[in-house]
């Protein structure tokens, strides 16, 4: 914890010389104010400088894609790549580097960020201690600002608590049970908390989000005329959108089940698990969200965006304005960067062309048909790449699609008859690396055209939590307390916006649970949703299964597909023997166990 303090410790004069270009949520704030030395009295004796306070906690929120000058998920990779979404083919990756070759361990969580050896989270170097900090720092001395008024200040201390909701909430999913800061802790500090359990640590969040969600400044969204420079801000629907996500965590089995997930002191001590299993627990999480859907019809503005919103005029564009546009009516919690500049390649370009995230042909054979059937190549081998649920065309770089005014050539030739089937891969006027399409599949979900308008001078904008999450939450816990039938009219939304029927009726528990989990495959991809669903169902069988690619061949005359899948290379987690349940919580950097102050290892990694 003495590292943590240290990495979290306060240097007033940096907070205060952040620019535009480290973090925007519009254009026309965080403007650097006069290079002097500045005390944390001189802060918050102005209202202007206090924000700022907060504003650094809002720039170290989660971001799931790689992002030029920033430390990274899996550096060029992602966290998608430890799923069955994707296999990355970059080498300079966590991936790569560290889990597909079976060499993760308390170890490698030690040290600084310097090369490609990376794991999925930094317990001390991905910001959200410093978040955090900042966010107690602001709520603890905004009441002395001279020049706020009280209705401002209740607001900006309602984000602040949101914020360290978030940062806990993200912790959560990778660790279980965690140090407890109610406040910014000094350097000099004794005392320091130990770890908490399972129990506290999600009571403790739901608590800061029901603090929030009770103060009457906060608004339920942003008013219309705060959005075009303040989307991303806080809001009550952020902190009961989230509420929402923790307790359907905290009901899954990972926590809530009569055995640990893993034998250990950590588990004795109920750090990694509740204890027991209580059906009140997705009780609890239903609740959570019914109240959500309750509030949201009371104040408005939040929906699932549907085509005709924001001059849509496709479900592809309709699920692309949810993920991807900044103050959608989907968006509650949204995480901003810089901007993709013109005559530059930012890191999530490089990404791509070096293989960074590569589709398996798993996931392209999740998406159902347009009709809502299931895909099936002997019935639409000849050509899988049309009449399929938009949402897959919106993900992955399909053969045919049009792009940028040209239509897309993904195939690749067939050494066995190369006169019929010539070699493709060449995208609109720009030639991707051979390796973006290692696996036969190539991304387009974020990066779109590339290099044109969609992409272009265009703020990174990552969704940690959106609406559909909520929908398909909902549905999930009501579905595990045997309310399957009232589950429909949660899943069924999602799937309606973009043209897809009601999932069909009559099917079982079980299968409906398995109907929940593909469905937030398809909608969620690379949002960081598909790894910890599969960890918080203990969703072994999903992790050793072999993964495969896909040779695509297109015939010149009759424009009919040859596609034949290989399996891809095994990763450590395949091989007999490679998988462990310890895998489901990451491990604590060594190192900080190590110092002593009472730092329990998860259990599987001592």
């Amino acid at each position: 914890m003495k590292r943590i303090i240290r990495c979290i410790s306060v240097v007033v004069l940096g907070v205060m010389s952040l620019s535009c270009e480290d973090f925007d949520l519009g254009q026309s704030f965080l403007q650097k104010p006069p290079s002097v030395d500045i005390t944390i009295d001189t802060v918050f004796s102005n209202a202007e400088y206090a924000r700022r306070v907060l504003w650094n906690s809002y720039d170290k929120l989660p971001f799931g894609l790689p992002i030029t000058g920033r430390k990274t998920v899996m550096n060029k990779g992602t966290i998608e790549g430890l799923t069955d979404l994707a296999h990355t083919a970059v080498n300079d990756s966590g991936e790569r580097q560290v889990y597909y070759p079976g060499r993760y361990s308390a170890d490698i969580e030690n040290g600084a960020i310097s090369t490609s050896v990376v794991s999925k989270y930094r317990f001390t170097e991905f910001g959200a201690w410093d978040g955090i900090r900042h966010a107690w720092l602001f709520y603890e001395n905004v009441d002395r600002v001279p020049d706020m008024t009280e209705s401002e200040k209740n607001r900006l201390k309602a984000e602040a608590k949101i914020l360290v909701a978030v940062f806990y909430a993200d912790m959560f999913r990778h660790y279980g049970g965690l140090p407890l800061l109610d406040h910014s802790i000094d350097i000099d500090e004794e005392n320091l908390p130990v770890r908490s359990t399972v129990e506290e640590t999600v009571n403790f969040i739901v608590k800061l989000c029901d603090d929030a969600i009770a103060c009457e400044d906060l608004p339920w969204a942003l008013p219309a005329g705060e959005v075009s420079n303040w989307a991303g801000r806080m809001t009550k629907a952020s902190a009961c959108g989230l509420k929402v996500r923790v307790l359907l965590f905290a009901a899954s089995p990972l926590f809530n089940s009569a055995e640990p997930y893993y034998p250990g002191e950590a588990s004795d001590k109920r750090l990694t698990w509740y204890g027991n299993y209580d059906e009140q627990r997705w009780r609890d999480a239903a609740d959570a969200a019914e109240d959500f859907f309750r509030r949201m019809e009371e104040n408005g503005f939040y929906k699932l965006v549907e085509v005709g919103d924001y001059s849509t005029t496709s479900y592809r564009e309709a699920f692309r304005e949810a993920y991807y546009a900044r103050g959608s009516s989907e968006m509650l919690i949204s995480s901003h960067r810089n901007y993709y500049r013109m005559n530059e390649e930012p890191l999530i370009m490089q990404s791509i062309r070096w293989g960074g995230f590569c589709p398996t042909k798993e996931y392209f054979d999740m998406f159902p048909m347009a009709d809502g059937s299931d895909f099936d190549w002997d019935l639409y081998g000849k050509n899988p790449f049309v009449n399929r649920d938009p949402r897959l065309a919106e993900t992955i770089l399909l053969d045919g699609d049009d792009y940028r005014g040209t239509p897309v050539e993904t195939f690749t030739e067939n050494p066995a008859d190369p006169v019929n089937y010539p070699k493709g891969r060449h995208i609109g006027s720009w030639p991707f690396d051979a390796i973006s399409f290692e696996n036969g599949f190539g991304l387009y979900k974020f990066a779109l055209d590339r290099a044109g308008s969609l992409f272009n001078s265009r703020q990174c904008i990552w969704p940690v939590l959106r609406l559909a999450e909520i929908y398909l939450s909902y549905a999930e816990a009501l579905n595990e307390l045997g309310e399957t039938d009232r589950a429909y009219d949660y899943v069924n939304p999602v799937r309606n916006r973009v043209g897809l029927p009601d999932l069909a009726e009559g099917i079982d528990k079980e299968e409906f649970r398995e109907a929940i989990l593909r469905e937030r495959a398809c909608e969620f991809g690379w949002e960081e949703v598909r790894f910890f669903d599969l960890i918080r169902w203990k969703r072994e069988d999903i992790f050793t299964r072999h993964l495969h690619g896909l040779r695509i061949y297109r015939h010149k005359d009759t424009g009919e597909y040859l596609c034949e899948p290989y399996q891809l290379e095994e990763r450590a987690w395949q091989k007999p023997g490679g998988f462990s349940a310890r895998c489901y919580l990451s491990a604590f950097p060594s190192d900080e166990v190590n110092k002593g102050y009472g730092m329990i290892q998860n259990p599987g990694w001592e």
